[in-house]
């Protein structure tokens, strides 16, 4: 396949000085700084504070002039969140060991899984991994709850797990969750659980977090799993009586993602649309660091994404004309409960489907290495030839593009481009990697680099811009068109 033309010269030096001028790094630091502040409460899906987000971009692109393109000619498209939070009142989870109790706190120490509500109660049986419990149980684990831990986390071998409790009779189960589940891992699995991240399950279950777990095990005279070799025996937990119910609600709120369009120039290609996405969500508040800090703030993920994206609005709003295709600015919510926000536009557009020719998503685009910002999908269409040549077309971005550079963490399948993916439309994402902060508090916005976010804009709009100039839409290479296929055979998940 023939690489593509740059662009003629004197359109590259008007598109840059464009960029330039319009994407400022003082203007991107403002808008991460505000998004990811205290007061914003790591804009969690739902809250008063992705609500306060929403009307911030409303304003900030009513004030660029572009068109609202969500509902009822509004720049807001509204989808239905629903949740099955725990009654915290009526659900418990607590283990008694000769007599004295301690109990478990939710979001901290444990996570429930939908299902039945048990309670499940009794002297348990431990396993010290799914292998093992799938071996045989001895016949006291009939009624009663099954610990069992999980090396590997909620991997492949968890079904092992829930199907040696269920042959054996088992009331329940108590996950001993590896060493990656720390107190903050712990809330955001909760949260997702509540918000229908995995399906209905057959017997009560709890996960504990990895401390929680081997101060279990501790007590009882077991020593834990990394500091034994070969592992525990299958064995009853004698003078431990463990008992936990999870009692799920209903609740569903309306919440927003946000819209504007910036139509065409071409009578012909003006229908046709490229899409530029972020998601503007975070995971809210939960267990404290070891600063005290309890706020999620979400300054890289993706406070950073969505400033970019915004900055990307403001410079096609200013170019002397618009490009040939129409230009759709989508910044959605629910990301972190599970790609929702995306996926409901997916099946909900406001504008036709079939005429959506590309998607750029930007998620966390702020941090690491000040030269370097990853593809991710640059592999799977024509919009990965283009990035480069983009790139190269413009050393004074200052930037490299990278390819994945981890593809078995399959980042391609985790943002929100990946719902545009699933419609046949060639997507990339644009990112500059996990680092130590992700997902936790000290995701601030003092850690971010506003210079690189607004480089990382500059490339995003000089890309969009060729991907709705360019006669011909972009197209699936042979990687894409096998992903593709892989995709319809597995089926919806």
């Amino acid at each position: 396949m023939e690489e593509p033309a740059p662009a003629p010269a004197d359109e590259a030096a008007v598109l840059w000085s464009v960029a330039e001028e319009a994407i400022t790094v003082e203007v991107v630091r403002d808008h991460i700084g505000w998004l990811a502040s205290d007061e914003m409460r790591g804009r969690d899906t739902p809250s008063p504070e992705l609500e306060l987000a929403a009307e911030y971009l409303v304003d900030e692109l009513a004030a660029l002039g572009l068109e609202p393109a969500g509902d009822e000619g509004s720049f807001i498209q509204r989808w239905t969140f629903e949740s099955a939070p725990l009654d915290r009142q009526e659900s418990h989870a607590y283990v008694q060991i000769n007599g004295d109790r301690r109990d478990w706190r939710y979001e901290h120490e444990y996570f429930a899984l939908p299902g039945p509500p048990g309670p499940a109660e009794g002297t348990p049986v431990y396993a010290p991994d799914p292998a093992s419990a799938m071996e045989g149980l001895p016949p006291q684990a009939q009624g009663a709850p099954l610990v069992v831990g999980l090396p590997d986390g909620l991997g492949p071998d968890f079904g092992m797990a829930i199907q040696a409790a269920m042959q054996a009779g088992a009331s329940g189960v108590v996950l001993l969750m590896d060493e990656e589940t720390d107190a903050s891992a712990t809330f955001q699995l909760a949260a997702a659980l509540e918000g229908g991240a995995a399906a209905q399950m057959p017997l009560p279950i709890i996960g504990l977090a990895h401390e929680a777990g081997q101060e279990l095990l501790e007590s009882v005279g077991v020593e834990p799993e990394g500091g034994r070799d070969p592992p525990a025996p299958v064995q009853v937990l004698e003078n431990v009586i463990l008992s936990f119910q999870s009692v799920f609600g209903e609740e569903s709120a309306e919440v927003p993602n946000v819209v504007a369009r910036l139509p065409g120039a071409d009578p012909e290609l003006a229908r046709e649309y490229v899409v530029l996405t972020a998601h503007y969500d975070h995971v809210g508040v939960g267990p404290p660091d070891d600063r005290g800090d309890s706020i999620y703030s979400g300054a890289d993920d993706n406070a950073s994404g969505t400033a970019a994206v915004l900055e990307v609005a403001r410079a096609f709003s200013q170019l002397p004309e618009p490009p040939a295709r129409s230009i759709l600015f989508l910044w959605v919510s629910g990301e972190e409960k599970g790609l929702l926000g995306s996926a409901y536009f997916a099946e909900n557009p406001t504008v036709p489907l079939e005429n959506i020719v590309a998607n750029l998503n930007l998620d966390m685009v702020s941090r690491n290495a000040p030269d370097t910002v990853h593809a991710v999908g640059e592999e799977y269409s024509t919009i990965g030839e283009l990035v480069y040549q983009v790139a190269r077309d413009h050393p004074e971005l200052g930037l490299v593009v990278a390819p994945d550079p981890e593809p078995e963490e399959q980042a391609f399948l985790r943002s929100d481009h990946f719902s545009f993916v699933e419609k046949g439309i060639p997507a990339l994402m644009l990112t500059t990697w996990l680092h130590d902060d992700y997902h936790l508090p000290s995701d601030t916005p003092d850690r971010t680099d506003p210079d690189k976010a607004a480089r990382v804009a500059r490339l995003a709009f000089l890309l969009a811009h060729r991907l709705a100039t360019q006669v011909e839409p972009p197209e699936w290479t042979e990687a894409g068109e096998r992903l593709l296929r892989d995709l319809e055979q597995m089926g919806p998940p």
